[in-house]
């Protein structure tokens, strides 16, 4: 078995193509002395943008992540252990050898999650025993104070190397850089981007405090920090685009990243920059990257094996769920359905998350429930489908799971129409004709008319760009929640199997 291992570890570095699934990859190639060979083996398990998907959802007729699913896959297969990490970051288990991490933006998606502001979320990922998470540009989603308290209760640091703390308030938050964890006598260095958007994307405010670097110069700055502690492995968790990886590590393959996990964007990326693995560890909790690591602590430099593979969670073979993992979620599932139980309508084939009927059913909502002329909404506020069947107001939360509230703008048909040039609008009240835009009634827009706008305070505040609060600095605020206003918009519909909601949204 030994003599096998030598040789595996010879012939690494000719391999010109690795297997894309399961890809090994070498960072030294020293030879080595059978009788002082000292290897261990550790397990980067790796999630990103779970967005509080703490159940499992059903597609094409298969059960699909989940908490406590992933949570059982990893104790069964992966030897992973159960249970919150020691403030050191020691796992709860002394022979331990995995190491969980996630790319950011955890808790904002799920009804079960995002009603209660994030902190189911937290309190799965702390039993779950993650050590670390990048700053997720929807972290910050709820407030500050919010964020602190669920960073409390998760227990493990948010990281963000290229986010600069210039005040008190910007310090307040608690974010690092980097943190070290060992595994097996194996210390592996876990470094944090945010990504670029991440001072604009929040609502305007909470980024307060912290100044973006280039995330080049941020690696290049932290590294010999990171290098001080020692460590066996380095690998970073971004909650950026993975065809960006490239220049950032370019000209650096003296760091000896072993992985770069981030988001898959439009953009395609290679499999390896500069020596360094790069993985996508899917997301919703459906699907993880297993990064597996073996570590000759006998050489000099340290030699590090690594072998990538995405791993699907769904019920095909899957082992039993995670018993406390599961009886949390189960906690909270049963608060959800106490608040936000009971049928409010009916789909019979459900609403796709771009489709007209989607943008008409949100704004028409709006615009009727606060007789306004227009409203107008952003499409990245819808974060999924409706799917078909019965709709309950935590169907409505699944759909828009942002804490915003409705305010009431008025504005100067000239700042309208800049508002509707933004491609991110989704609107009532107004539709294209020609090269300009017509009321409900056919009227043209008025430049020099003023309008009644309803719209959330992200929006009036300037995220996604649309800053109504310069046309207007004195709105009415309704306290209103987005979530309330299309829950008694859909209620009041009274939709069921013979009158399905469909039939409510077509768009004239």
């Amino acid at each position: 078995m030994m003599r096998r291992a030598l040789v595996l570890l010879a012939v690494l570095p000719l391999l010109a193509c690795p297997d894309k699934k399961e890809a090994p990859d070498t960072h030294a190639a020293a030879p080595v002395d059978p009788a002082t060979l000292k290897q261990e083996r550790v397990t980067v398990l790796i999630t990103g943008a779970e967005n509080g998907y703490l159940l499992p959802v059903t597609d094409e007729g298969q059960s699909r992540g989940g908490a406590a699913e992933i949570l059982g896959r990893w104790v069964a297969n992966e030897g992973h252990c159960a249970g919150p990490l020691a403030a050191s970051g020691d796992a709860a288990c002394e022979k331990d050898s995995t190491v969980v991490v996630s790319t950011g933006d955890n808790a904002n998606g799920q009804a079960i999650s995002s009603y209660f502001k994030g902190e189911p979320a937290a309190e799965l990922m702390r039993h779950m025993g993650y050590a670390a998470s990048a700053l997720g540009n929807r972290e910050l989603d709820w407030s500050r104070e919010q964020f602190v308290a669920n960073r409390a209760k998760a227990g493990f640091p948010y990281l963000a190397a290229n986010l600069v703390a210039e005040t008190d308030e910007g310090k307040a938050l608690g974010l690092g850089s980097f943190r070290v964890l060992t595994r097996s006598g194996v210390r592996v260095a876990i470094i944090g981007l945010a990504a670029r958007k991440a001072t604009v994307t929040p609502m305007p405010g909470r980024m307060q405090g912290l100044k973006a670097i280039d995330e080049a110069e941020a690696l290049a700055l932290v590294m010999p920090e990171v290098k001080n502690a020692n460590p066996h492995v380095i690998g970073i968790v971004s909650d950026g685009c993975l065809n960006d990886a490239p220049a950032m590590l370019a000209g650096h393959a003296d760091w000896n990243i072993t992985f770069f996990a981030g988001r898959r964007c439009d953009a395609p990326f290679p499999d390896s920059a500069e020596g360094t693995r790069l993985v996508y560890p899917g997301s919703r909790l459906s699907q993880y990257a297993k990064v597996a690591l073996t570590v000759t602590l006998s050489t000099t430099p340290v030699q590090v094996t690594t072998a990538v593979s995405m791993v699907e969670v769904n019920s095909e073979g899957a082992p039993p769920a995670d018993a406390k993992a599961k009886a949390l979620v189960d906690g909270w599932k049963q608060k959800l359905d106490e608040a936000l139980g009971g049928t409010i309508g009916f789909s019979k084939a459900g609403v796709e998350q771009e489709s007209a009927a989607m943008s008409h059913w949100l704004t028409t909502s709006l615009r009727e429930q606060f007789k306004t002329d227009v409203a107008l909404l952003n499409r990245k506020g819808v974060r999924q489908a409706l799917p078909a069947g019965p709709v309950t107001k935590a169907s409505i939360y699944d759909l828009v799971p942002f804490d915003n509230q409705v305010v009431i703008a008025k504005v100067s048909g000239e700042a309208l129409l800049a508002a509707l040039g933004n491609t991110e609008a989704r609107v009532a009240g107004m539709k294209p004709k020609g090269e300009g835009w017509v009321d409900a009634k056919g009227t043209a827009l008025d430049p020099k008319k003023t309008y009644t706008v309803a719209t959330t305070d992200y929006l009036y505040l300037g995220g996604d760009g649309f800053a109504l609060n310069k046309a207007d600095p004195a709105p009415t605020e309704t306290k209103v929640s987005w979530q309330a206003a299309l829950i008694e918009w859909t209620a009041a519909k009274k939709s069921d199997e013979k009158k399905p909601l469909e039939g409510f949204l077509k768009v004239k």
